[in-house]
C-alpha cells in the first residue's frame, strides 16, 4: 500500500530497508557512488538542495541544514583518497575516521602515560641522590639536633686564697627554684587556689619572699609551664624546700643546681681579687683583678654530655652517650697576708674619713723577695654586689700621681755614685732660688741655711735638691729614674696597671730641676714602694710579685717563677741613704710634732712627700714611705693619700698615721724582733 509512508509489516510498523532511496537529480562533483566513500550518515543526502559542491564544511552541517545555495566555494573536505569533493557520505566518513583515531589509539596513550611516569620517577631519583648522596651530612646533623641532646656540665671555678690560706674567692653550689603551674592544680578551681596558696606559704620563708608574691607568680607565670621563683638559693635552702614539698606531697616545684661565686671575707682585698660576671652562655667570667688576669685557669673547662632522647625528651637507656670530661678550675695563691691586708684597709678607711680625702692606698712589700704582703685601698667595694665599675679600680697600680719629695732619694743616689757627692757635701740653701730661668722655693720660709747633702734630704729642701741635681747630667738622672723602676711596667699580673710617665732626657726643659724633687713625672704606689725596697735590699731591685703560685686541675702546686733581680745602686750607697733617712722620723717628731715614724723598739728610715697636682697645682697628694728595722730592713710600707681637703695636706700629718699603724702591725705580725731603735748621728748642717 502506497500511502507515502513506506512499506510496513503486518503490525503497521515500518519495514527496514537495505539502503535509503537513491537521490534524485544530478550527481554532485566527484564520481562514484555514495557507498564508495565509506559508511556515513546517508540521511544527509535528503537535505534540501542535496550536497553542495565542495562537500561538507570543516565545522560540520550548520544548524538548520545546508543553505539552499550550498557551502561557499573553497570550503571542501578531503576524503581518505586525498581528493577533494565527493559525496556527503565520503566527506563525513573521513571526518569521523580522523576523530576516532585520536581518541581510541591505546598505544599512543600508553606511551604518553609511561613517559609521564618515567619523568616523575626520575625526579624522585634525583631528589634521593641529592638527599642521600650530597646533603646527607646536613640531614644527619638536623636529625642529631632533634634526637641527640647536648647537656653542658659546668666546671667549678677555682679559689683565690692568701698566703696564709684565707679564702678570698670561692665557688659554692646553689639552686635555681622554678615552678610548673599546671602541675600545681586541684580537682576544682577552688582546690587549685587553695593548693597554690599552701605552696606559696611554704616557700615564703626559705625564699625570703612574701606568700602573696609567690602566689601571684604561680597564677600569672611568665610562661604557661614555667616561672622563675628565685636564683642563687643556697644548697641547704634547696634541700629544705625539697623536704617541704615532699611533706606536702606537691609536685611542680623544681630545683636546678648551679654554681655561684662567693667572697666569704667581703671586701677584703677586693681591689686585688676583682669580681666575676655571667656571660651569655651562663659561665662566670672574671671582670677585674686576679679574677680577670687568671680567668682561664680559674674557669677550667666545662664538660659536655651527648645523650640520645626519645619522643618525650627522656634519655634512651643504653643508647649513644658521649661525654667530654669536666676540667675543674685551678686555684691561685697570693702573696698577701689576710690580717695585714685587713689592717691596712681599716687604717686607710679611717684616714680618708678624717681628712675627707679622695682615696688612700697602702703597699707592704718584702725587700728581699719582692713579695707584696698587702695591697690595700679605700674606698673599696663588695665583689658580690658591684654597683659601679669605677669603684673596682685597683688604686695602688692603676692611679698615677707625682711622687713629690719621696722621689728625692733617687736624685741623692745618682749624686752619691756619679756626682762626686758624699752625705756631708755642703750646700748653701736659700728659701728661693732661680736656676735655668725658673724660680724654685721650699715649702716653708726659712733664712739662708748651710746644709749637708744629708740635711737637704732630711729637711726635704726643694731648693737644695735642685742644686744636687746639677752635679749629674740629665741623661744620668733619667737613667736612675728608669733603673729604679719608674716609667716601666710593674710586672704585676693585674689589669689596668699603669707604667707612670718619665719623659726622655732629650725632651727635658724644666724636668731636670722639678724631677729632682718629685714633680714633672708620675708613678703609682707600687713603683714607689719598690724604690724604697731596692734601697732596703742593699741596692738590688727585686721585681714586685703578688702571686705566690697556682694549683692545677691535678692538685699540684706550681710556685711562681723567681722574680727578676737587678742591681741598681751599690751597697755602700744604699747604707748611706738609709742612715740619712733615719733622721727624718726624729725631725718630724721634734720639729713638726708628727711622731709617726717612731715605733718603740725599732729603728725606722722614712721619707715624707707632698706633691702639688692638677692644672691649678691646688690639689695635693700626701705620702709617707719607710722601712724597718733600719739596721736590717725586713719590710717596707708605702702610703699615699690623694686630695685631702680637711685638717692639712702635708705627708707627715696626713699619711703618717696610716704608716705608723700598718708598720707597727706588720712588725708584730711578721714577728720581726726589735733592734733597739738607735739612730745614727749624721750631720745635717755644715759646721
Amino acid at each position: 500500500m502506497r500511502d507515502g509512508r513506506g512499506p510496513r509489516d503486518s503490525r503497521g510498523r515500518p519495514k527496514p530497508t537495505s539502503r535509503p532511496p537513491a537521490p534524485r537529480g544530478p550527481r554532485g562533483p566527484g564520481g562514484g557512488r555514495a557507498r564508495d566513500a565509506g559508511p556515513g550518515p546517508r540521511q544527509w543526502d535528503r537535505s534540501p538542495g542535496g550536497i553542495p559542491p565542495g562537500g561538507i564544511p570543516p565545522g560540520g552541517i550548520p544548524p538548520g541544514g545546508i543553505p539552499p545555495g550550498g557551502i561557499p566555494p573553497g570550503h571542501r573536505t578531503a576524503t581518505r583518497s586525498g581528493r577533494f569533493g565527493g559525496s556527503a557520505r565520503a566527506g563525513m566518513a573521513g571526518a569521523a575516521r580522523r576523530a576516532g583515531l585520536s581518541r581510541s589509539n591505546p598505544y599512543r596513550r600508553l606511551r604518553l602515560g609511561m613517559l609521564c611516569v618515567g619523568f616523575a620517577l626520575s625526579l624522585v631519583a634525583v631528589r634521593l641522590v641529592q638527599m642521600q648522596g650530597l646533603d646527607w651530612a646536613s640531614y644527619r646533623a638536623d636529625a642529631q639536633r632533634l634526637w641527640i641532646q647536648r647537656i653542658r656540665i659546668p666546671a667549678q671555678r677555682g679559689e683565690i686564697t692568701t698566703a696564709d690560706g684565707t679564702v678570698l674567692a670561692m665557688t659554692i653550689q646553689t639552686d635555681t627554684v622554678t615552678a610548673d603551674p599546671p602541675q600545681i592544680e586541684g580537682t576544682t578551681r577552688a582546690a587549685t587556689v587553695a593548693l597554690r596558696q599552701q605552696v606559696a606559704s611554704a616557700l615564703a620563708g626559705p625564699l625570703h619572699m612574701s606568700a602573696a608574691t609567690i602566689d601571684h607568680m604561680l597564677n600569672h607565670p611568665t610562661d604557661p609551664q614555667y616561672v622563675l621563683l628565685a636564683s642563687g638559693v643556697p644548697a641547704t635552702t634547696g634541700t629544705r624546700i625539697a623536704d617541704l614539698m615532699n611533706h606536702l606531697n606537691v609536685g611542680g616545684i623544681y630545683l636546678q643546681p648551679a654554681y655561684t661565686r662567693a667572697y666569704p671575707n667581703g671586701d677584703l682585698a677586693s681591689n686585688l681579687v676583682g669580681f666575676t660576671d655571667v656571660n651569655g652562655a651562663g659561665d662566670m667570667v672574671g671582670e677585674a683583678g686576679i679574677e680577670e688576669s687568671f680567668n682561664r685557669l680559674l674557669a677550667g673547662r666545662d664538660g659536655v654530655q651527648h645523650v640520645e632522647t626519645g619522643a618525650t625528651g627522656q634519655p634512651i637507656p643504653l643508647a649513644m652517650d658521649r661525654v667530654r670530661p669536666v676540667i675543674p678550675g685551678g686555684n691561685v695563691r697570693l702573696t698577701i697576708l689576710s690580717a695585714l691586708q685587713w689592717k691596712a684597709q681599716q687604717a686607710c678607711a679611717a684616714d680618708i674619713r678624717t681628712f675627707k680625702a679622695s682615696n688612700c692606698s697602702v703597699v707592704v712589700i718584702q725587700p728581699a723577695t719582692g713579695r707584696i704582703l698587702a695591697l690595700a685601698q679605700a674606698p673599696n667595694f663588695d665583689p658580690s654586689h658591684v654597683t659601679s665599675l669605677a669603684s673596682t679600680v685597683d688604686v695602688p697600680v692603676a692611679d698615677e700621681f707625682p711622687p713629690g719629695s719621696t722621689a728625692k732619694v733617687i736624685t741623692v743616689a745618682a749624686a752619691l755614685e756619679h756626682g762626686g757627692q758624699t752625705p756631708l757635701s755642703p750646700y748653701t740653701v736659700p728659701y728661693q732660688l732661680t736656676m735655668d730661668g725658673f724660680t724654685f722655693h721650699d715649702a716653708d720660709y726659712h733664712p739662708v741655711e748651710r746644709l749637708t747633702l744629708a740635711g737637704i734630704l732630711a729637711h726635704s729642701s726643694n731648693v737644695g735638691m735642685v742644686q744636687v741635681a746639677h752635679t749629674i747630667s740629665p741623661q744620668l738622672q733619667h737613667d736612675y729614674l728608669m733603673n729604679f723602676g719608674l716609667g716601666q711596667p710593674t710586672g704585676l699580673p693585674l689589669p689596668d696597671a699603669t707604667s707612670g710617665t718619665v719623659w726622655p732626657a732629650g725632651k727635658w726643659r724644666t724636668e731636670r730641676d722639678v724631677q729632682a724633687f718629685g714633680q714633672g713625672l708620675s708613678v703609682n704606689a707600687v713603683q714607689m714602694a719598690s724604690v724604697y725596697a731596692t734601697i732596703a735590699n742593699g741596692g738590688v731591685r727585686v721585681s714586685p710579685s703578688i702571686v705566690a703560685g697556682t694549683t692545677g686541675p691535678g692538685g699540684h702546686f706550681h710556685p711562681a717563677p723567681a722574680p727578676h733581680r737587678q742591681r741598681v745602686i751599690q751597697p755602700a750607697t744604699a747604707r748611706s741613704i738609709i742612715r740619712m733617712l733615719q733622721q727624718v722620723p726624729y725631725l718630724d717628731a721634734t720639729l713638726a710634732a708628727q711622731p709617726w715614724g717612731e715605733i718603740p723598739g725599732y729603728s725606722v728610715a722614712s721619707k715624707t712627700g707632698t706633691a702639688q697636682e692638677g692644672a691649678c697645682q691646688c690639689v695635693y697628694g700626701s705620702s709617707y714611705i719607710g722601712m724597718a728595722p733600719a739596721s736590717d730592713p725586713q719590710v717596707v710600707v708605702a702610703v699615699n693619700i690623694q686630695n685631702p681637703t680637711r685638717g692639712g695636706y702635708y705627708g707627715n700629718a696626713v699619711a703618717g698615721p696610716v704608716f705608723y699603724q700598718v708598720m707597727r702591725f706588720a712588725l708584730q705580725t711578721l714577728k720581726i724582733p726589735p733592734d733597739g731603735g738607735k739612730r745614727p748621728i749624721v750631720p745635717l748642717t755644715v759646721p
